[in-house]
Protein backbone atom coordinates (compact mmCIF):
# COMPACT_ATOMS: atom_id res chain seq x y z
CA UNK A 1 0.00 0.00 0.00
CA UNK A 2 1.36 3.66 -0.91
CA UNK A 3 2.63 5.46 2.06
CA UNK A 4 4.92 8.49 -0.46
CA UNK A 5 2.16 11.03 -0.21
CA UNK A 6 2.69 14.36 -1.87
CA UNK A 7 4.22 17.33 -0.62
CA UNK A 8 2.75 20.58 -0.54
CA UNK A 9 5.90 22.72 -1.20
CA UNK A 10 7.56 20.50 -3.06
CA UNK A 11 10.24 17.67 -1.63
CA UNK A 12 12.97 19.44 0.88
CA UNK A 13 16.44 18.98 -0.76
CA UNK A 14 18.40 20.29 2.92
CA UNK A 15 19.39 17.20 4.96
CA UNK A 16 19.38 16.89 8.72
CA UNK A 17 18.91 14.58 11.66
CA UNK A 18 16.15 14.48 14.15
CA UNK A 19 16.95 12.68 17.95
CA UNK A 20 20.24 12.53 17.75
CA UNK A 21 19.65 12.67 21.55
CA UNK A 22 16.16 11.54 23.21
CA UNK A 23 16.46 15.51 24.34
CA UNK A 24 16.26 16.92 20.88
CA UNK A 25 12.64 15.97 20.98
CA UNK A 26 10.29 17.74 23.48
CA UNK A 27 6.13 17.43 23.59
CA UNK A 28 4.16 18.99 26.32
CA UNK A 29 0.52 17.95 26.56
CA UNK A 30 -1.69 21.59 26.95
CA UNK A 31 -4.97 20.61 28.47
CA UNK A 32 -6.65 23.63 27.69
CA UNK A 33 -8.30 24.04 31.55
CA UNK A 34 -6.56 24.13 35.08
CA UNK A 35 -7.38 21.54 37.17
CA UNK A 36 -9.59 22.82 40.04
CA UNK A 37 -7.47 21.21 42.73
CA UNK A 38 -10.41 19.76 44.89
CA UNK A 39 -12.39 16.47 44.01
CA UNK A 40 -12.03 12.78 43.92
CA UNK A 41 -9.21 12.42 41.00
CA UNK A 42 -5.73 13.13 40.79
CA UNK A 43 -3.89 14.77 37.96
CA UNK A 44 -0.49 14.00 37.83
CA UNK A 45 1.79 16.18 35.29
CA UNK A 46 4.72 14.06 34.56
CA UNK A 47 7.86 14.46 32.61
CA UNK A 48 9.25 10.89 31.17
CA UNK A 49 11.72 10.13 28.92
CA UNK A 50 12.30 6.21 27.36
CA UNK A 51 8.85 5.31 28.48
CA UNK A 52 5.89 4.83 26.39
CA UNK A 53 2.39 6.49 28.00
CA UNK A 54 0.73 2.77 28.77
CA UNK A 55 3.14 1.52 30.47
CA UNK A 56 3.70 4.62 33.00
CA UNK A 57 0.05 4.57 33.56
CA UNK A 58 0.27 1.52 34.74
CA UNK A 59 3.19 1.99 36.66
CA UNK A 60 1.42 4.56 38.42
CA UNK A 61 -2.00 2.48 39.36
CA UNK A 62 0.60 -0.24 41.04
CA UNK A 63 2.61 2.28 43.08
CA UNK A 64 -0.94 3.92 44.64
CA UNK A 65 -2.56 0.63 44.63
CA UNK A 66 -5.40 1.11 42.67
CA UNK A 67 -6.75 -0.50 39.74
CA UNK A 68 -5.58 -0.16 36.33
CA UNK A 69 -8.44 1.04 34.65
CA UNK A 70 -8.10 4.03 37.61
CA UNK A 71 -5.80 5.69 35.61
CA UNK A 72 -6.19 7.10 32.51
CA UNK A 73 -4.79 10.18 30.06
CA UNK A 74 -5.71 12.20 27.44
CA UNK A 75 -3.05 10.99 24.48
CA UNK A 76 -0.03 8.93 23.85
CA UNK A 77 3.15 10.68 23.74
CA UNK A 78 6.27 9.63 21.82
CA UNK A 79 8.58 6.83 23.99
CA UNK A 80 12.01 7.96 22.40
CA UNK A 81 11.34 11.78 23.25
CA UNK A 82 11.26 14.00 26.13
CA UNK A 83 7.69 14.91 26.65
CA UNK A 84 5.50 16.22 29.70
CA UNK A 85 1.47 14.77 30.28
CA UNK A 86 -0.75 14.49 32.17
CA UNK A 87 -2.36 11.34 33.87
CA UNK A 88 -5.13 11.09 36.31
CA UNK A 89 -5.65 8.85 39.03
CA UNK A 90 -8.93 7.92 40.98
CA UNK A 91 -8.10 7.54 44.18
CA UNK A 92 -10.79 9.29 46.10
CA UNK A 93 -9.67 10.83 49.61
CA UNK A 94 -6.67 8.94 49.20
CA UNK A 95 -2.98 11.18 48.92
CA UNK A 96 -1.10 9.50 46.42
CA UNK A 97 2.66 9.70 47.32
CA UNK A 98 5.01 9.67 44.32
CA UNK A 99 8.12 9.92 45.67
CA UNK A 100 9.86 6.59 45.20
CA UNK A 101 8.25 6.86 41.16
CA UNK A 102 11.82 7.05 39.51
CA UNK A 103 12.46 3.42 41.98
CA UNK A 104 9.64 1.74 39.52
CA UNK A 105 12.01 2.50 36.20
CA UNK A 106 15.46 1.26 35.21
CA UNK A 107 18.27 3.93 32.90
CA UNK A 108 17.88 5.27 30.83
CA UNK A 109 14.32 5.62 31.90
CA UNK A 110 13.41 8.61 33.79
CA UNK A 111 9.82 9.80 35.23
CA UNK A 112 9.39 12.44 37.00
CA UNK A 113 6.25 14.34 38.76
CA UNK A 114 6.06 18.24 37.84
CA UNK A 115 2.37 19.07 39.71
CA UNK A 116 0.02 16.85 41.54
CA UNK A 117 -3.39 18.63 41.79
CA UNK A 118 -7.11 17.54 42.34
CA UNK A 119 -9.78 17.61 40.03
CA UNK A 120 -13.17 17.10 39.82
CA UNK A 121 -13.67 15.82 36.39
CA UNK A 122 -11.71 12.29 35.16
CA UNK A 123 -9.73 12.69 32.44
CA UNK A 124 -10.85 11.07 29.14
CA UNK A 125 -9.03 9.96 26.25
CA UNK A 126 -8.65 12.97 23.72
CA UNK A 127 -9.52 15.90 26.58
CA UNK A 128 -6.45 17.96 25.98
CA UNK A 129 -6.30 21.30 23.26
CA UNK A 130 -2.96 21.04 21.78
CA UNK A 131 0.66 19.90 22.20
CA UNK A 132 3.60 22.24 22.35
CA UNK A 133 6.86 20.90 20.55
CA UNK A 134 10.53 21.95 20.73
CA UNK A 135 12.81 20.31 17.97
CA UNK A 136 15.99 20.25 17.76
CA UNK A 137 17.60 19.03 14.18
CA UNK A 138 21.36 18.65 13.96
CA UNK A 139 23.54 18.31 10.99
CA UNK A 140 21.58 20.31 8.88
CA UNK A 141 23.22 20.74 5.29
CA UNK A 142 22.10 22.35 2.34
CA UNK A 143 20.97 25.85 1.51
CA UNK A 144 20.00 27.31 4.63
CA UNK A 145 18.72 30.30 2.71
CA UNK A 146 15.74 27.98 0.70
CA UNK A 147 15.56 26.41 4.65
CA UNK A 148 14.67 29.76 5.97
CA UNK A 149 12.36 30.32 3.05
CA UNK A 150 10.12 26.97 3.18
CA UNK A 151 10.28 27.78 7.19
CA UNK A 152 8.30 31.19 6.31
CA UNK A 153 6.09 29.43 4.09
CA UNK A 154 4.89 26.63 6.59
CA UNK A 155 4.02 28.96 9.14
CA UNK A 156 2.04 31.25 6.69
CA UNK A 157 0.72 28.36 4.44
CA UNK A 158 0.64 25.37 6.27
CA UNK A 159 1.17 21.79 5.50
CA UNK A 160 -0.83 18.74 4.01
CA UNK A 161 -2.24 17.40 7.74
CA UNK A 162 -1.56 14.11 6.65
CA UNK A 163 -1.43 11.61 9.41
CA UNK A 164 2.56 10.37 10.47
CA UNK A 165 4.48 7.45 9.85
CA UNK A 166 3.59 6.39 13.23
CA UNK A 167 -0.09 5.61 12.46
CA UNK A 168 0.90 2.93 10.29
CA UNK A 169 3.22 1.22 12.26
CA UNK A 170 6.68 0.07 11.83
CA UNK A 171 7.50 -1.13 8.12
CA UNK A 172 3.88 -0.56 7.76
CA UNK A 173 2.96 -3.46 9.93
CA UNK A 174 -0.73 -2.21 11.04
CA UNK A 175 -1.83 -1.87 7.34
CA UNK A 176 -0.75 -5.14 6.20
CA UNK A 177 -2.24 -6.37 9.38
CA UNK A 178 -5.37 -4.08 9.00
CA UNK A 179 -6.07 -4.56 5.23
CA UNK A 180 -6.64 -8.15 5.87
CA UNK A 181 -8.71 -7.78 9.02
CA UNK A 182 -10.83 -4.94 7.73
CA UNK A 183 -11.53 -7.05 4.13
CA UNK A 184 -12.34 -9.87 6.24
CA UNK A 185 -14.97 -8.45 7.60
CA UNK A 186 -16.53 -8.11 11.22
CA UNK A 187 -16.77 -11.03 13.21
CA UNK A 188 -18.85 -10.16 15.84
CA UNK A 189 -20.60 -7.54 17.58
CA UNK A 190 -17.75 -7.65 20.59
CA UNK A 191 -16.09 -4.60 21.55
CA UNK A 192 -12.67 -4.93 19.34
CA UNK A 193 -9.34 -5.44 20.93
CA UNK A 194 -6.77 -2.23 21.00
CA UNK A 195 -4.69 -4.36 18.31
CA UNK A 196 -7.70 -4.67 15.49
CA UNK A 197 -8.96 -1.13 16.85
CA UNK A 198 -5.40 -0.03 15.81
CA UNK A 199 -5.22 -1.92 12.57
CA UNK A 200 -8.62 -0.02 11.65
CA UNK A 201 -7.86 3.35 12.12
CA UNK A 202 -4.41 2.80 10.16
CA UNK A 203 -6.88 1.70 7.29
CA UNK A 204 -8.94 4.79 7.57
CA UNK A 205 -5.96 6.90 8.13
CA UNK A 206 -4.59 5.51 5.04
CA UNK A 207 -7.51 6.67 2.93
CA UNK A 208 -7.69 9.82 4.59
CA UNK A 209 -4.15 10.31 3.59
CA UNK A 210 -4.43 9.29 -0.18
CA UNK A 211 -7.09 11.51 -0.70
CA UNK A 212 -5.49 14.29 0.83
CA UNK A 213 -2.45 13.88 -1.30
CA UNK A 214 -4.31 13.85 -4.59
CA UNK A 215 -6.02 16.90 -3.28
CA UNK A 216 -2.25 18.49 -2.56
CA UNK A 217 -1.46 18.05 -6.67
CA UNK A 218 -4.68 19.60 -7.96
CA UNK A 219 -4.71 22.47 -4.65
CA UNK A 220 -7.79 21.57 -3.65
CA UNK A 221 -6.35 21.11 0.38
CA UNK A 222 -5.76 24.64 0.66
CA UNK A 223 -9.09 26.17 -0.80
CA UNK A 224 -12.78 26.18 -0.60
CA UNK A 225 -15.41 25.23 -2.84
CA UNK A 226 -19.03 25.58 -2.92
CA UNK A 227 -20.44 22.95 -0.08
CA UNK A 228 -17.36 21.95 1.55
CA UNK A 229 -17.58 21.53 5.19
CA UNK A 230 -14.65 24.18 6.23
CA UNK A 231 -13.36 24.97 9.87
CA UNK A 232 -11.71 27.47 11.91
CA UNK A 233 -7.69 26.21 12.31
CA UNK A 234 -7.56 26.30 15.59
CA UNK A 235 -11.03 25.56 16.32
CA UNK A 236 -13.63 22.98 16.50
CA UNK A 237 -16.35 25.40 14.69
CA UNK A 238 -16.88 24.00 11.34
CA UNK A 239 -19.61 25.08 9.23
CA UNK A 240 -20.99 24.58 5.66
CA UNK A 241 -19.45 26.81 2.54
CA UNK A 242 -22.53 28.27 1.17
CA UNK A 243 -20.73 31.35 -1.13
CA UNK A 244 -17.23 32.47 -1.13
CA UNK A 245 -16.92 36.02 -0.58
CA UNK A 246 -14.06 38.14 -0.67
CA UNK A 247 -13.72 38.26 3.37
CA UNK A 248 -13.55 34.29 3.35
CA UNK A 249 -11.04 34.26 0.50
CA UNK A 250 -9.21 36.29 2.83
CA UNK A 251 -9.12 34.44 5.82
CA UNK A 252 -8.10 31.30 3.70
CA UNK A 253 -5.20 33.13 2.23
CA UNK A 254 -4.11 33.59 5.69
CA UNK A 255 -4.78 30.48 6.88
CA UNK A 256 -7.19 30.94 9.34
CA UNK A 257 -10.25 28.99 7.64
CA UNK A 258 -9.05 25.12 5.48
CA UNK A 259 -11.35 22.43 4.19
CA UNK A 260 -12.12 19.56 6.19
CA UNK A 261 -12.07 16.31 4.45
CA UNK A 262 -14.15 13.40 6.11
CA UNK A 263 -13.25 10.08 7.36
CA UNK A 264 -14.60 7.02 5.65
CA UNK A 265 -17.71 5.78 7.37
CA UNK A 266 -21.72 5.19 6.58
CA UNK A 267 -22.95 8.42 4.94
CA UNK A 268 -19.89 10.06 4.99
CA UNK A 269 -20.30 12.18 1.92
CA UNK A 270 -22.90 14.09 3.56
CA UNK A 271 -19.59 15.71 5.18
CA UNK A 272 -18.39 17.48 2.42
CA UNK A 273 -19.23 19.44 -1.34
CA UNK A 274 -20.12 17.39 -4.28
CA UNK A 275 -16.86 18.90 -5.91
CA UNK A 276 -14.79 17.72 -2.88
CA UNK A 277 -17.06 14.32 -2.94
CA UNK A 278 -15.89 13.31 -6.27
CA UNK A 279 -12.61 13.93 -5.92
CA UNK A 280 -12.36 11.62 -2.76
CA UNK A 281 -14.07 9.21 -5.24
CA UNK A 282 -12.03 8.97 -7.63
CA UNK A 283 -8.78 8.98 -5.36
CA UNK A 284 -10.11 6.00 -3.82
CA UNK A 285 -11.41 4.60 -6.84
CA UNK A 286 -8.88 1.51 -6.83
CA UNK A 287 -9.39 0.69 -3.17
CA UNK A 288 -13.47 0.47 -3.26
CA UNK A 289 -13.92 -3.10 -1.86
CA UNK A 290 -11.75 -2.11 1.10
CA UNK A 291 -13.78 1.71 1.35
CA UNK A 292 -16.86 -0.66 1.26
CA UNK A 293 -15.56 -2.88 3.98
CA UNK A 294 -14.87 -0.09 6.01
CA UNK A 295 -17.97 1.42 6.21
CA UNK A 296 -19.49 -2.16 7.23
CA UNK A 297 -17.69 -1.35 10.22
CA UNK A 298 -20.37 0.80 11.46
CA UNK A 299 -17.68 3.55 12.27
CA UNK A 300 -18.98 7.14 13.76
CA UNK A 301 -18.75 10.09 11.38
CA UNK A 302 -15.78 12.28 11.42
CA UNK A 303 -13.44 14.60 9.81
CA UNK A 304 -9.99 16.29 10.09
CA UNK A 305 -8.65 19.36 8.69
CA UNK A 306 -7.10 19.17 5.40
CA UNK A 307 -4.77 21.67 5.88
CA UNK A 308 -2.40 22.01 8.97
CA UNK A 309 -1.07 25.53 10.17
CA UNK A 310 1.49 25.19 13.22
CA UNK A 311 0.59 27.89 15.91
CA UNK A 312 2.83 29.80 17.47
CA UNK A 313 5.52 28.44 15.15
CA UNK A 314 9.43 30.04 15.65
CA UNK A 315 12.81 29.07 14.58
CA UNK A 316 16.22 29.76 15.36
CA UNK A 317 19.29 28.38 12.81
CA UNK A 318 22.92 27.91 14.74
CA UNK A 319 25.29 27.81 11.95
CA UNK A 320 28.72 26.60 12.57
CA UNK A 321 32.32 26.88 10.36
CA UNK A 322 32.17 23.11 8.90
CA UNK A 323 29.31 23.43 6.58
CA UNK A 324 26.12 22.28 8.90
CA UNK A 325 24.30 23.73 11.36
CA UNK A 326 21.26 22.99 13.90
CA UNK A 327 17.75 24.03 13.39
CA UNK A 328 15.52 24.64 16.51
CA UNK A 329 11.75 25.09 15.47
CA UNK A 330 8.88 24.97 18.15
CA UNK A 331 5.34 25.21 17.36
CA UNK A 332 1.91 23.95 18.72
CA UNK A 333 -0.70 21.60 17.21
CA UNK A 334 -3.99 20.87 18.00
CA UNK A 335 -4.49 17.41 19.44
CA UNK A 336 -4.26 14.51 16.76
CA UNK A 337 -1.76 16.35 14.46
CA UNK A 338 1.65 15.27 13.71
CA UNK A 339 4.84 17.02 14.27
CA UNK A 340 6.40 14.86 11.71
CA UNK A 341 3.96 16.17 9.18
CA UNK A 342 5.01 19.41 9.38
CA UNK A 343 8.99 18.30 9.58
CA UNK A 344 8.87 16.19 6.20
CA UNK A 345 7.74 19.91 4.55
CA UNK A 346 10.46 21.39 6.38
CA UNK A 347 13.82 19.10 5.82
CA UNK A 348 14.33 15.92 4.58
CA UNK A 349 15.56 14.04 7.84
CA UNK A 350 16.67 11.09 9.20
CA UNK A 351 15.66 9.52 12.29
CA UNK A 352 18.43 9.11 14.43
CA UNK A 353 16.41 7.24 17.50
CA UNK A 354 17.64 4.08 18.32
CA UNK A 355 14.27 2.72 17.84
CA UNK A 356 11.47 4.04 15.37
CA UNK A 357 8.36 5.08 17.42
CA UNK A 358 5.83 3.76 15.95
CA UNK A 359 2.47 2.77 17.09
CA UNK A 360 2.24 -0.52 17.03
CA UNK A 361 1.18 -3.26 18.95
CA UNK A 362 3.96 -3.19 21.93
CA UNK A 363 2.56 -0.04 22.83
CA UNK A 364 -0.47 -1.02 23.88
Amino acid sequence: MNTEWRYAWSKPTVLGDLKTHIQDFYVEEQLGFEPDDKGEFCYVFIEKQGVNTDFLAKRLAEITGIAPNKVTYSGVKDRHACTRQWFCLHVLNQEADFSAIQDAFREPESVRVIAQLRHSKKLRTGAHLSNRFVIRLREVVGDLDELEGRLNLIKQGGVPNYYGPQRFGINGNNLHHGKGFVLKGRQSRRKLPKTESFWLSAIRSWCFNEALSDQVENGMWSRLCNGDIAQFQHKHEQFRVKEIGALMHLNVMRGEISPVLPLISEGWEAGTGPLREAAIKSSLMESMDLVNALIAFDLSRDSRLARLVPMNMAWELLRDNEGSAQLIVEFSLPKGCFATSVLREMIDFTDKSAEKHHESIDRQ
